[in-house]
This record gives structure tokens, sequence and C-alpha cells, in this order.
């Protein structure tokens, strides 16, 4: 296995409800000591680049802001491209600064985003999002992860809900979050380096196993996160290398050519 570079999930890799993985930080010295090409990869919908940089810095790790490819970035790119787009936005108003540039509408868009809002689910907001769509909206989704862990336990994610207005609209979303191969690739563009010489780290078998492995990449799969306890078997694309952490990936790259 010929790893050129690292894409590194955070929540679940580097940190489980905002504490760091024990070693997590001597693993990133480590890859830049190398000089290992890397970027960090997230399905974060709630928080900006400039908030998640700033949040890490005060725990000890800094990560300059182009090295944080998100779901929302990758949705503004794409966005930005288009003639013409009217944009409504179901999301966090913390990522809002990601999407400058961008026209907002408050009626007939051409396309709706919808990131995690939490306890801004509603049947309003619901019901609202279905009748854009199905006035001629497309759906852009900035993540379809089905749930998340909290200090209170496991909860609903925004793919719940759009998998919910995908069914009541008979529309299918565009991701631009892990799993979708786009975010992959968009990712590795950024590495100026092809998806056959670069590995995922994650902790999640779909979103970043799957995912990964469906766009071309090599996989690393940690016991630290959402799957740690999730058995191997039945999984439709196994991962390359499984780690009991992020804290093994100094001796796993010492080993590999």
């Amino acid at each position: 296995m010929n790893m050129t570079a690292l894409l590194i999930d955070l929540d679940g890799v580097i940190y489980v409800q905002e504490k760091l993985i024990p070693g997590a930080i001597e693993a990133i010295q480590f890859i830049r000591q190398k000089n290992i090409p890397h970027r960090f990869v997230t399905n974060t919908t709630t928080h900006s680049r400039r908030q998640i940089t700033g949040r890490l810095a005060q725990v000890g790790i800094t990560i300059p802001h182009d090295y944080l490819f998100t779901a929302p970035v990758a949705a503004a790119q794409y966005l930005k491209k288009l003639v013409g787009a009217k944009c409504f936005f179901y999301t966090n108003p913390n990522i809002a600064e990601e999407f400058d540039g961008i026209a907002q509408v408050e009626s007939e868009p051409t396309h709706i985003v919808i990131g995690d809002v939490g306890e801004g689910f509603s049947y309003e907001m619901m019901n609202r999002a279905f009748n854009m769509i199905h006035g001629g909206a497309e759906i852009i989704a900035l993540q379809k992860n089905r749930f998340w862990i909290t200090r209170e336990g496991l909860k609903l994610d925004a793919g719940a809900f759009i998998a919910a207005l995908e069914y009541a609209t008979g529309k299918t979303a565009t991701v631009f979050g892990k799993p979708a191969v786009e975010f992959f690739h968009q990712a590795c563009v950024s590495l100026e380096l092809p998806p056959g010489d670069v590995a995922m780290i994650g902790d999640d078998l779909r979103a970043d196993i799957e995912g990964a492995a469906a766009a071309g990449l090599m996989t690393i799969f940690v016991r630290t996160g959402k799957d740690k306890d999730k058995p191997l078997t039945g999984v439709e694309k196994q991962p390359g290398i499984v780690l009991n952490s992020i804290a093994d990936l100094p001796t796993l790259l010492q080993h590999t050519k």
C-alpha cells in the first residue's frame, strides 16, 4: 500500500465529543514531520472552518485554513459555478460565511440547501421545504448522516430529514458531504493527487470507509468513534487497514512504503 497522502476525519478520529483522542496530537506532528500531504475532512455543518480551526487551536492542534475541507465548502464551490442559482438555506447560521457571494432568496429558489439545524427541524420547516422542492427547487444536502454521537447519546442527523423530503417529493438530493464520491474527489484535487494515492482515515464505516473506497481511495478504519464496536462482518466494502486509534498511525506509516 503506497499512501502518498492522507484525508483525516475529525469527529471520532481526532476527538470524540470535543475531547481529544490520546495520541492524536502526536500523530499529527508525525505526519507533518514526515511532510506527508494531508487534509482534514468533516461533515460538520454547524460550524465554519474558522470556528473549527479556532476550537482546535485551543487544544493544541493548529490547522491551516486551507487544510480543512468541509461539506459546506464543497457545496459552495459547486453553487458558485451555477449560472443563475438562487438559494434558500436551511442551515446553521454559523456556516453562513462559507456561502458568501451566493444569491439568497426567500421564495422560488432554484436550490434549497439543507444542513444540520438540530432542533430547528420541525413540521413547519419540512413542509415549507417540501413545497419549495415541489415547486421546482433542487435539493442540496450538505451531508446525509443518519445519526451522530452527543453527550446525551445518539441523535438523528440531517440525513433522516433529507430522506423524508426525497420520499415525499420523488427527487434525489445532491449530496456534498461524505459518503458522496464527489466530496472525496474534490478533497483529492486540493492535494493535487489522484484518489489511488490517497488514504482516508475514518471512524464511520459507511460515510468514511465505504464512501472513500467507492471513490477509489485506500481506507483506514479507527475504532474510536461511532462505529467502534460495530463488527466488520457484513460491511460491503471492508477497510484496508484497521487501527485501534489514530495514535497507531505513526507506527503504521513507519512500516508502510
